[in-house]
């Protein structure tokens, strides 16, 4: 620990909700908290602070390259993600979950957690495969819970849309019937309006008449991430914690700060 830590500046955040809700204890309760972990600090409980850092670093980087790709994705800081652990369950509180559920996931209440496990098409593409089990059981292991907690909070950080993906290689063909519409065609053979007429643009179609033979490719149209919304300590009250009132994103970015700075024994 740091011999500095307790002089340092910290700014005083009121507190919104009830008392011993460690999660959300204001700034001038965290230097008290702090200041018992340094006059008490001995080997092993100061190791504590950092014996997650290998499975964070792991969870977030498996995350970060499995999103990659995705648009407008920014690499996940694990130091975010360790402030958050610290946040929920810190060992500097004594918190009972510290040793077995350190993000608190999947707790009892959790819509973050049931919400993700739900809705599949989101979490295949959230989560990578070699993540999935742990997320599920998110409860086994801290490590899992850790897993799963990294899920939600981007789960909640991306943005969701409707996207067409379509198979050009399958291309196919289909007649038109009296009374046939474009419209009509696309929903019976599984496709689009759009790629009927960009695959026929020889052909006139308005008005449209029996007895043409069309081309199209399959195509159909799913839920997936077009985009991301910004990931920083205060934005983590509404993503990952997001109670009326919360001291959540203060507390975040305070311990944030206090890790990139090299100010508890990291």
């Amino acid at each position: 620990m740091s011999k500095n830590l307790i002089e340092l500046n910290i700014p005083t955040y009121p507190r919104t909700e009830p008392a011993g809700t460690f999660a959300v204890q204001d700034a001038a309760q965290l230097k008290k908290d702090l200041k018992a972990v340094e006059e008490n600090a001995h080997p092993a409980r100061a190791l504590s602070w950092n014996a997650y850092d290998p499975d964070i670093q792991s969870v977030v980087s498996t995350y970060n390259s499995y999103l990659q790709n995705t648009p407008g994705f920014s690499q996940l800081d694990w130091h975010l993600v360790k402030a958050m652990v610290w946040t929920e369950t810190g060992p500097y509180a004594r918190h009972d979950l510290w040793n077995t559920e350190p993000m608190q996931s999947a707790n009892q209440g959790d819509s973050g957690w049931s919400d993700l496990m739900r809705q599949q098409d989101k979490l295949q593409r959230i989560v990578p495969p070699g993540l999935r089990s742990a997320v599920a059981s998110a409860r086994l292991t801290p490590q899992n819970n850790i897993a799963a907690g990294v899920g939600i909070l981007l789960q909640h950080a991306a943005i969701w849309g409707p996207v067409t993906t379509i198979d050009k290689k399958d291309v196919k063909t289909v007649t038109t019937q009296k009374t046939d519409s474009l419209y009509a065609i696309a929903r019976r053979v599984g496709t689009t309006e759009q790629i009927i007429r960009a695959m026929n643009s020889s052909i006139r179609l308005d008005p449209l008449k029996a007895g043409i033979v069309l081309k199209y490719s399959p195509a159909k149209t799913v839920i997936a991430i077009t985009g991301w919304r910004s990931i920083t300590p205060q934005s983590t009250y509404t993503l990952y914690n997001h109670h009326p009132g919360s001291d959540y994103g203060h507390k975040v970015e305070f311990l944030y700060d206090l890790i990139k700075r090299n100010k508890i024994l990291n």
